[in-house]
Order: structure tokens, then sequence, then C-alpha cells
């Protein structure tokens, strides 16, 4: 016997470094959001929580955006077949197409291609409708439609009236999975006015200021299509971006201009509203992150917003309590929200726009009161 472990004291060390090391990586997982607290051991804490993430597992530097997101196959039907896409040539680059099925193509769409139930052409008698413009996060990637935060917001407001509201209110949901925001902003220029909407609200998140913003613009130089938008020529003339160059060295020349980008499609599309006597709202939407991570992407963004006079809602602590964030994805490495994710962003959501007058009057009309609204009023009457 004693020959027998003398023989094998190898393996057996390895074994027992492995326990230990798997004890103390599953100690360290469970303590990691009292460490994060701690300012000197918040780097490694942060680190602890990219290599769980999908910061690691998709890397921009190895496949596009767009390749990531057509190319995954979800346990909980996070997979959008391509051909639920059309592609082309043109500003846009990619487009939902009409009448999907959820079982048959990953994803529903109606006749006009909008992500959800049918709607006419034109707004229908006592009906205030809303232009939702976002991307996976807001098309509701990997869930049914009628789960998505935009359908809940839609029946609570339907149903509970708050306030007084006086029209029903239709969110169009123009969401397109992979839309940065220079294509959310050719959306609401080109596509939304169509529908008679009274309010836009853009979903911020990641995808259109932090990850990939630039794909789309990389892919209008490289295909040599016009950037349409004035300010997006000056920028890519700026940038000194050509056909010529390889995509990662056009990615290194736009990379500066970020935050210029994401200023002027704001700009540009808070204008758009205005002259279509439209409000404008920003809504700031958390993907299932580990740690601080969506944050840290939008990082300045509210301040620019403020900057710009734009009204915004901050969902960004949505999942702050959480401890088991995979609970709320749709697959383990897939930070897109499931159906309890988006039902508590819903809800998230809906508190703040009852806490924030100037938000719930662009969203519900102008002379609308919330439900706290309400009670304030009446416990101010006198009896």
């Amino acid at each position: 016997m004693k020959s027998f472990w003398r023989d094998h004291r190898g393996f057996w060390s390895d074994v027992a470094l492995t326990a230990v090391t798997l004890t103390g990586l599953a100690i360290v997982a469970r303590v990691r959001p009292l460490i994060f607290t701690i300012s000197q051991l918040r780097f490694p804490a942060m680190m602890i929580g990219v290599v769980g993430s999908r910061a690691v597992l998709e890397n921009a530097g190895v496949t596009g955006y767009y390749e990531r997101l057509f190319g995954k196959l979800g346990r909980q039907g996070g997979f959008i077949w391509p051909s639920a896409r059309s592609y082309d040539r043109t500003f846009r680059i990619v487009r939902n197409k009409p009448n999907l099925d959820q079982q048959r193509d990953g994803v529903t769409t109606n006749s006009f291609g909008l992500i959800g139930r049918e709607c006419s052409l034109h707004k229908p008698p006592n009906t205030r409708r809303v232009a939702l413009l976002g991307s996976s996060i807001s098309m509701g990637l990997g869930i049914d439609p009628s789960l998505n935060y935009a359908s809940l917001l839609q029946d609570r407001l339907n149903a509970t009236r708050p306030g007084g509201t006086p029209q029903q209110i239709e969110i169009l949901n123009f969401s397109v999975a992979g839309h940065q925001l220079a294509q959310l902003l050719d959306v609401a220029v080109e596509d939304a006015p169509r529908f008679e909407p009274d309010v836009y609200v853009l979903d911020l998140n990641e995808v259109e200021v932090f990850r990939n913003w630039d794909e789309q613009l990389v892919r209008v130089v490289q295909l040599g299509i016009d950037p349409k938008y004035d300010f997006l020529r000056e920028i890519i003339r700026s940038a000194g971006a050509s056909r010529q160059d390889d995509t990662l060295t056009l990615f290194g020349k736009l990379a500066p201009f970020r935050l210029p980008v994401v200023r002027e499609s704001l700009v540009e599309m808070k204008a758009n509203a205005e002259r279509h006597n439209a409000s404008f709202l920003v809504v700031l939407v958390p993907s299932v992150e580990d740690d601080d991570l969506s944050r840290q992407r939008l990082s300045g963004i509210r301040e620019l917003l403020g900057s710009l006079n734009i009204t915004f809602v901050d969902l960004l602590d949505t999942f702050d309590n959480v401890e088991n964030l995979e609970s709320l994805r749709i697959e383990p490495s897939d930070v897109h929200p499931n159906a309890r994710g988006h039902a508590m962003i819903f809800e998230n959501l809906y508190a703040k726009l009852q806490a924030q007058p100037d938000a719930w009057g662009a969203l519900v009309g102008p002379g609308s009161k919330s439900t706290q609204q309400a009670k304030v009023s009446s416990a101010g009457k006198p009896r």
C-alpha cells in the first residue's frame, strides 16, 4: 500500500492542489460582492467578475458583433437565424424582416418588421404612440416579445391608467439586434415618423456607446457607403478613414471620435423629435453584466445627457442587489436579460418614471400625473 501511494504521489498531489484551488475560487466568488466594496481590492474583484463574463467570451477583436449575435444558439432560445435579417449596402446595413415567428425565426415581427404585435401605419384615435428605438435588449432577445420590458410597460400603463392618463399608450418597438447609435438615428429619422409617434424613447446601452459603437461605421467605410449624415461625413473625413484601410486600422482611426459621434447622434435625435412635435426620452438600460461593468461602460453618458438638456431615466442599478446574475440571463455566458430580468427592468423603469415628473410627462403626455404625484396632491388638499 505504501508503494502504491509513493508511486502515485504526484497524482494525488495534483488532486489535492486542484481541490484546494476550486474551493478557494468558490469562496472568492461567494465573497466577491463584499471584496468589491474594499477600495484596495476593487480591481482584483472586478477582474474575477470579468473572467466569468462575456468580456472574455465575446471579444470584439476576435469576431464582430454581428457575427457573434447571429452565430449563437442559446439554450433558452437566444438564437436569431441569419435569414431573419435583411442585409444590404445601404447606410442601415441590417434590418428586421417582416412577419417573423419566434419559434421559426427566433424573433417575432409584424408586417412592418417591428417587434411584437401587429399595428396600423396611422395612429388610432385616442392613442398616444411611443416609438422605442433600441437594439437586442429592448427587442427582448431570446424571450417572447410579450415579456420584454416595453410590452410590460405598455400593459401596465393601459391597465392602471395611473393619474387619469386619458389615452391608450401604444409602444411600437423599432429595435433591431446589433443596431448602434447611428443606425438608431436613421430609424428615428426615416422610419418612425411614418407611424406618427408622440414620443421617441431611446434605449442607450453599451452596444451604442461603448462596445462595438463604431462597427457599423467601419462597415460603411469598407463598403463605400455614403455616411448619409453631415456630422458622420465630417468625422470620417477628420479621422482619415479610407476604404483602403484594414479593419483594425479603421477601428483605431475612429476610436477618438466615440463621444463626438454619441453627442451629435443625440442632438440629431432630439431635433428630429422636436421637428415632429414629439417628446424625446432616453432610458439607460443595463445588460446583466458582472460587477459594475454596465455603469463603467456608460461612464459620462449621464453628464452628457444633462449637458444636452435631454430627459433620461437611469436603470443601471436594476440588478445591483442580485447575487446570482446567471438566473437573469438567457444563458450563463450571454448577458441579455431573460423574462425575469426584463420584469426587473420594467419594474424599475415604472417606479422611476413615476418619481420623475419630467420623464413621466414626456412618456404619457403633459398634464398627466403619476400615482405618486396624485398622492402628493391629494395629501396637500384641505380636509
